[in-house]
């Protein structure tokens, strides 16, 4: 299997967990839409690493190695953005089995929240596939290096 064919099954993935993540919130179920919400975050961000030929970590939470590629490669991608992901996706990880069995109750304003940024990842990932696909980021990265 390709990259680019892992790519497009882990962001196949990611949007069937958003849709079911969706219908969670529509029921009220606010533990399922947590574990949703955390399986959106990470498949995108892996969806992202593994188009760019990265070994992503075997763990719920990539943020870290993300933020870190997405600087070492000069990906435009806020800071504030990053630090924001960093930190939903460490609190989805945390909060994702939990909140799957039952162990805690979860509020419809925390699924809400959840859910909200689970979609900002999702469009980022998508449109950061997009534009490694189509090569504005190696444009936009060979610009810099010339202007170095």
């Amino acid at each position: 299997m390709t990259n680019q064919e892992k790519t497009d099954k882990l962001f196949r993935g990611a949007k069937w967990a958003f849709q079911d993540m969706e219908r969670a919130l529509e029921q009220g179920e606010w533990n399922i839409a947590i574990r949703r919400a955390q399986e959106v975050v990470e498949t995108s961000l892996k969806g992202v690493l593994t188009l760019m030929g990265v070994d992503y970590p075997r763990e719920h939470d990539p943020s870290e190695v993300f933020a870190r590629v997405v600087r070492e490669r000069g990906l435009e991608v806020p800071d504030k953005t990053l630090k924001e992901i960093r930190a939903l996706s460490a609190t989805l990880a945390e909060k994702r089995a939990p909140a799957f069995y039952f162990e805690t109750d979860i509020s419809p304003e925390e699924a809400r929240r959840a859910a909200e940024g689970a979609a900002k990842v999702l469009q980022l990932g998508l449109d950061l596939k997009a534009r490694l696909l189509t090569g504005t980021e190696e444009e936009s990265l060979t610009q810099k290096q010339k202007k170095e």
